[in-house]
C-alpha cells in the first residue's frame, strides 16, 4: 500500500484541524488507491479519542516519534531521554518508506515570532521527507519576518535556502510573506494563494463521523454575536490589556442589543475564554460554550449568528465561509489580506492603533451593516471560489 502524508496539524485547534479535513477529505478523493495518514502533533494517548470518533487515519508526529524517525543521532539521543514511542515507531516508519507525497499544511511556523527550535523543525521536517525522497506540497501559509539575532539566524537561514528548493510546491498566502520567501524559494516552486480552507468544499459530516449523530448542534438565539478571543492578545497588545479589549467589545455589543456567545477556536484559549466570561456572569445575554467542538461542529454555529468579533486567524476562516462578517481584532499582515478577499478591511482594526472608541464605532457599524455585509461576502466569496484553483495548480503535477 502506498501512502499520502498529511503534516503540520493537530486536533487541538480548529484552524489546524479543518486544514485536515479538507486536506484528507481531497486527497482520498482524488487518490483512492492510496491512504491518507495525517501525522499529528499530538501523542498516540491524546489520540484514541479522535480515531473512535472520526473516520481519519492517523499517527503520532510529535515529538517522540518525529525524533525517531529521523534516525541516527536523532533516534538515539531521543531514546537516551526516554521520548520515543515504541508502539508507533515502526508503523511510522514503514509509511515513511512507502510514500508518494507529503502535504504540509502548518498554516505560521517558519518566523522570527516563534522560537529557533519550532522552525528549526519545520526545515527538519521537508528535510526528513527529502532523505525518504518523498515529494513535498507546502500549503497556503504564513511566513516571516526573519528578525533572528545574528549568531542564531544565519545558520538557520543558511539550512532553510537549501531545504526550500526541494519542495514541489510552496504557497504563501499573504503578499508579505511571498516577498520574503523569495530569497530561500525557486522562482518555479513558489506561489501566492489565499488559505486552503476558504477555498475548500463544505466539509460533510457523514465523510468524517464514525457516527454522525453524535455531532454536536446548537439553536443560536436570534440577534446574537461570537465572540472568538485569541490568548495571544496578551502578547501582541503591548500597550493595553488584550482581556480588557475584549471586555470592552462585549460591552459594546451588549449596548447593540446583542446576545453574545463566547467560543473558543483553540485549546490554548481556554483560560482567556473562561475569565472573560466569568467578568459577565450575571449577564444573562453573555453564554459561554465551553464545550470542546471541532471544525464542522463551529461551522454550523457560526453560520448561526449575524457577525463575530474574531481573533483566531480561522475563526475568521470560518466564519467567511459561512457567510458570517467580523470584526477582526489582528496584529499582522494576514489578517488584512484575508478580509481584503472578501471586501472587509473597514472592519479589520489592528492592535497598533487600537483605541476603545476606535473598536466601539467599528462594533456599531457592523451592527448597522451586517445584513449588507453578509451579501457582499457570498458575492466575493463566489468570485473567490470560481477563481481558486489553488488544489488543482497544488496537485495537478501528481498522476
Amino acid at each position: 500500500m502506498r501512502y499520502i502524508l498529511i503534516t503540520g496539524i493537530n486536533f487541538n485547534n480548529k484552524g489546524a484541524e479543518a486544514m485536515m479535513f479538507h486536506l484528507y477529505h481531497y486527497l482520498q478523493k482524488r487518490w483512492p488507491d492510496k491512504k491518507v495518514v495525517a501525522l499529528c502533533k499530538n501523542s498516540e494517548e491524546q489520540l484514541k479519542k479522535y480515531k473512535e470518533r472520526y473516520k481519519l487515519r492517523t499517527l503520532s508526529f510529535y515529538p517522540a516519534d518525529f525524533f525517531d524517525a529521523q534516525g541516527g543521532i536523532y533516534r538515539i539521543a531521543g531514546r537516551i531521554r526516554g521520548i520515543q514511542s515504541q508502539r508507533n515507531s515502526a508503523v511510522l516508519r514503514r509509511v515513511l518508506r512507502n510514500a508518494d507525497l507529503c502535504v504540509d499544511a502548518s498554516g505560521f511556523v517558519f518566523s522570527s515570532k516563534f522560537g529557533l527550535l519550532d522552525n528549526y523543525v519545520w526545515l527538519k521536517k521537508i528535510a526528513l521527507m527529502k532523505k525518504n525522497r518523498i515529494p513535498v506540497v507546502v500549503m497556503p501559509q504564513s511566513f516571516g519576518p526573519f528578525d533572528y539575532p545574528k549568531w542564531a539566524g544565519w545558520g538557520l537561514m543558511r539550512n532553510a535556502k537549501r531545504t526550500l528548493q526541494y519542495p514541489k510546491k510552496i504557497y504563501a498566502r499573504e503578499q508579505a510573506g511571498f516577498d520574503v520567501m523569495k530569497t530561500y524559494c525557486l522562482a518555479e516552486n513558489l506561489f501566492l494563494a489565499p488559505d486552503l480552507v476558504l477555498l475548500g468544499e463544505h466539509l460533510n459530516p457523514k465523510h468524517f463521523y464514525r457516527n454522525p449523530r453524535l455531532m454536536k448542534t446548537y439553536e443560536i438565539k436570534p440577534g446574537s454575536v461570537a465572540v472568538i478571543p485569541n490568548q495571544k492578545l496578551k502578547v501582541h497588545a503591548a500597550d493595553v490589556n488584550g482581556q480588557e479589549i475584549y471586555e470592552s467589545a462585549v460591552r459594546a455589543l451588549l449596548r447593540a442589543g446583542k446576545n453574545v456567545y463566547i467560543i473558543r477556536h483553540c485549546d490554548s484559549d481556554r483560560e482567556f475564554c473562561a475569565a472573560l466570561a466569568d467578568k459577565f456572569g450575571a449577564e444573562d445575554k453573555v453564554v459561554y460554550i465551553d464545550d470542546e467542538i471541532d471544525c464542522i461542529e463551529f461551522s454550523g454555529l457560526i453560520a448561526q449568528v449575524d457577525f463575530a468579533v474574531a481573533s483566531r486567524y480561522h475563526g475568521v476562516v470560518h466564519s467567511y465561509k459561512a457567510g458570517t462578517p467580523c470584526v477582526v481584532i489582528g496584529w499582522a499582515d494576514k489578517y488584512q489580506e484575508l478580509a481584503g478577499q472578501v471586501a472587509q478591511e473597514k472592519y479589520v482594526m489592528d492592535l497598533s492603533e487600537y483605541s476603545e472608541r476606535i473598536l466601539n464605532g467599528i462594533i456599531h457599524e457592523m451592527s448597522k451593516n451586517f445584513r449588507k455585509e453578509k451579501q457582499t461576502i457570498a458575492h466575493k466569496y463566489m468570485q473567490l471560489i470560481e477563481n481558486g484553483d489553488l488544489y488543482e495548480t497544488a496537485f495537478g503535477w501528481m498522476r
